[in-house]
């Protein structure tokens, strides 16, 4: 006998199967996108770059010690020097750089954005008690940070004993 033949495959509503991926959702958004920047496939500093690795890692230093923070640094050093990846250039990131010259911050860039975010949260929430979409939305934002820091202590960056206490929080951002 024949083989059997195929059953045709139905697509899901959305059209996840035409693409042969199911689009994922994000976590705390409505968005499905799959949006990201495109580095270039050479790891080589591109032909036009004419600053030396040391004087970007003197300007990354001079930088840190404005107060800019790594991500701030990497922005300036696009638009004001020219250099497209620092990384590229030096061979290792603005965070490396900052460790290994002792300028990192004390505590993570996306950490520290997301408890100053609840903190201000809290602010609008003493002020506007009835607010209960803000509440919700601090329950989650602070979920974050609870998430964020049980992986910045796994990977040894935050010190074991670290924790987020919503009443003392407003200390660590100001």
């Amino acid at each position: 006998p024949p083989p059997p033949l195929p059953l045709p495959q139905r697509s899901a509503p959305g059209g996840a199967a035409d693409t042969g991926e199911a689009a994922m959702g994000r976590m705390y958004g409505k968005g499905k996108g799959m949006a990201s920047s495109a580095l270039p496939y050479r790891r080589k500093p591109p032909a036009w770059v004419k600053m030396k690795p040391d004087d970007v890692v003197d300007h990354i230093c001079k930088l840190a010690k404005k107060g800019l923070t790594p991500s701030q640094i990497g922005v300036t050093l696009r638009d004001s020097f020219g250099i497209p990846q620092v990384g590229t250039v030096t061979g290792s990131k603005i965070l490396r750089i900052l460790k290994t010259n002792g300028l990192a911050p004390t505590l993570p860039e996306d950490l520290y954005y997301l408890i100053k975010k609840a903190v201000s949260m809290r602010k609008h929430l003493d002020k506007n008690r009835k607010d209960k979409d803000s509440k919700f939305r601090l329950i989650l934002v602070e979920s974050r940070v609870n998430r964020l820091a049980r992986y910045y202590k796994r990977v040894k960056s935050l010190p074991a004993t670290w924790k987020y206490v919503s009443a003392t929080a407003s200390a660590l951002v100001a």
